[in-house]
């Protein structure tokens, strides 16, 4: 039995997979599970975010390789058997399915699937569209109570929690869309066997379908005309194997049992231009596996071309086994498909999703197998694994002779909010916008696009992953400033803050400067929080610049005069001082150049009654004596008082000596209270 096929159709749920495996297995059929394949259009479409209610999004199949062998479904080359039993997928798998465009597409990949060999295909419209003339239709069934407890079991035995009412409402809603489509709903085919699940284990469904394909297939004739070894009249076409009875230089004859012997040329033994003559190549008595390429009354032409090419064939399906990589040429182009590419004879697919950027006639390069057909002679490839191998390679060596500190200059390929992505030889970094540069941005989009190239200090490189740096190479703020001044030159700024300790003064954009209390002013008690308000423009000089840690020191005392250092009184001198000012608790006074104080009561004498204001006014030059003194805190305090006592015992001690030597101070200032 050359063909033998078994349609297996059913509800989502009925056990159709899972006994399609154990059967296709058990009876040595080939299984092939539909509902795989849409699955995989589904999870295609999910992970492009198309929309799956529109037909027109479909468009992507053109360029999507899905192909089922061994149980595995493969989605452009990799397996993802496990991703198309999600949730998502499942949910959504019957709204992909009901539109022409696809059905069509993966009924034509169905079929042609089932052309040759022993076939178990399970789906939902296997016996009523994809294979009307199956050998066998089984029609799968159960509750759907039944069904969504196996769901529940199978999703809770892979970790997953699951909720029984939560599955059995989509098995229901999944029943009700398969079944309401308009193109190919799920129905049982008229000629189908049906079998309902809910009350059998797997291996009685399993051995009932068993014994119905048994059943069928001792029914059939198996008898072959072909198979009789009788001699054969051979056509244009027919494969022979012909034994060598003669050489010549560009001729051999063959024996192939026939009225007379085969002939065969040079250019149709071997495609290699460089070999001249068959003698050294064969001898006598070697087999040759050949083909007849013409035929007439006297001579059979024989061609070994075809084999070549099958035996290159060969070869591609052991570099599939191998993973090792071919090389070919690109012969044709299939609008909105990919490439035929071809490998010593044998035409192979290229789809467009495995194809490189750019493609043309008669480009050869070296793709890798993806998959094979060895029935229909034919093979997937892939340029696209070779170039992301290849990138990978060239990444990771590229990133091992990069080094944390490098300086390396990239083309900004990609904006973001958070910043930018650039693109060296093979790797890609993140600039990211707080590394843009040392003064804030808000929008990288105003200061970066793509094409644009820049410079950039690698920062990190973990995980394989570069963190890059654009500021790290630029003058901050304070090392740009420090440029353009040197430590004493005098610079203005405005005061932007007023701290407990001193003045925060604003020298340039992003630079600012402290002009610490102690620098205000030479003289240690000027209160400057009573002078100074926020937005004043202050004059400075620089005492010291550290841009490495951001810090400028000022001060503003080293622009001023400091009339302390030309005072050289001591206390106990005696210097004549000015009123300046006659408060309620003493009197400011300008002596030496400098300002001083005489406290209430050392201005007034012990003769003198009333308030400072009733004996002193402003402008009154008087004698003093310094009794504290301080330069270094400013600080001058004098005594007005003292110097009068003295001058007024002077006068007593003068008058004693005149009047009675034994007449006492104190006699004379009692007498002078009176």
């Amino acid at each position: 039995m050359k063909n033998f096929i078994v349609a297996l159709d059913g509800p989502a749920g009925s056990g159709k997979s899972s006994i399609s495996k154990l059967v296709a297995k058990r009876l040595g059929f080939t299984h092939i599970d539909t509902g795989a394949m849409y699955r995989a259009v589904t999870l295609e479409a999910l992970r492009r975010n198309v929309n799956i209610e529109d037909e027109a999004s479909y468009t992507f199949l053109n360029e999507t390789s899905i192909i089922y062998k061994n149980n595995t479904i493969y989605l452009n080359g990799v397996d993802v058997s496990e991703e198309i039993r999600s949730s998502e997928v499942t949910n959504n798998v019957s709204t992909c399915c009901k539109f022409a465009f696809v059905r069509e597409l993966m009924v034509r990949y169905q079929r042609e699937s089932a052309r040759e060999g022993k076939v178990l295909m399970d789906g939902r419209d296997i016996g009523t569209v994809v294979l009307p003339y199956a050998n066998l239709k089984i029609f799968l069934t159960a509750a759907a109570e039944e069904r969504a407890k196996r769901r529940c079991a199978e999703i809770r035995a892979k970790g997953i929690s699951a909720e029984y009412e939560v599955i059995l409402e989509e098995i229901k809603l999944r029943d009700y869309k398969d079944s309401h489509r308009e193109i190919a709903p799920l129905k049982q085919a008229q000629d189908a066997i049906p079998i309902d699940t809910t009350h059998l284990t797997m291996d009685e469904v399993a051995k009932q379908i068993i014994d119905l394909i048994n059943e069928r297939l001792g029914s059939m004739e198996d008898f072959k005309m072909e198979d009789l070894n009788l001699p054969k009249n051979l056509r244009v076409g027919d494969l022979v194997t012909g034994t060598v009875v003669e050489i010549k230089d560009k001729t051999i004859y063959l024996d192939i049992h026939q009225f007379t012997e085969g002939t065969m040329h040079l250019d149709h033994f071997t495609k290699d231009k460089s070999i001249e003559s068959f003698k050294g190549l064969v001898k006598i008595g070697d087999q040759i596996e050949c083909q007849v390429a013409k035929k007439n009354e006297d001579n059979i032409y024989l061609s070994r071309l075809n084999q070549l090419s099958k035996i290159a064939f060969q070869r591609v399906v052991e570099a599939k086994e191998k993973d090792e990589s071919i090389e070919v040429v690109v012969t044709k182009a299939i609008p909105q498909k990919g490439y035929t590419v071809s490998f010593e004879g044998n035409n192979l697919f290229m789809p467009l999703s495995q194809s490189p950027e750019t493609v043309k006639m008669n480009d050869k390069f070296l793709v890798r197998i993806l998959e094979v057909n060895e029935a229909r002679k034919n093979a997937v490839v892939s340029r696209r694994v070779i170039e992301r191998e290849e990138a990978a390679k060239a990444k990771e060596a590229e990133l091992e002779a990069i080094s944390v500190g490098d300086v390396l200059k990239g083309t900004v390929v990609k904006v973001e909010k958070f910043g930018v992505f650039l693109r060296f030889n093979h790797l890609q970094g993140l600039l990211r916008i707080n590394q843009f540069s040392h003064t804030f941005t808000t929008d990288i989009h105003a200061v970066a696009k793509v094409g644009d190239t820049m410079e950039v200090k690698v920062l990190s490189k973990e995980n394989g992953k570069l963190v890059l740096s654009r500021k790290a190479l630029l003058d901050t703020p304070y090392e740009a400033y420090a440029k353009t001044v040197t430590v004493g030159q005098t610079v203005k700024g405005k005061v932007v803050n007023k701290l407990p300790f001193g003045l925060l003064i604003e020298l340039a954009p992003e630079v600012k400067g402290l002009l610490h209390q102690s620098e205000y002013s030479h003289n240690p008690n000027d209160n400057y929080n009573s002078f100074v308000v926020i937005g004043d423009e202050v004059e400075c000089a620089i005492l010291s610049l550290d841009p490495a840690n951001s810090k400028i020191s000022l001060s503003r005392k080293a622009l001023m005069d400091n009339p302390w250092t030309r005072v050289t009184a001591k206390i106990g001198d005696v210097v004549e001082v000015k009123v300046t000012e006659v408060l309620d608790n003493g009197l400011k006074v300008e002596t030496l150049g400098v300002d001083g104080f005489v406290p209430a009561n050392e201005s007034l004498t012990d003769s003198q009654s009333g308030g400072v204001k009733d004996y002193f006014h402003s402008g009154d030059i008087k004698q003093a004596e310094i009794i504290d003194i301080k330069p270094a805190e400013w600080r001058l305090r004098l005594s007005i008082r003292r110097v009068a006592t003295k001058e007024e015992r002077k006068s007593f001690e003068k008058y004693l000596e005149e009047e009675d030597a034994t007449l006492t101070l104190g006699d004379v200032l009692k007498d002078a209270l009176k």
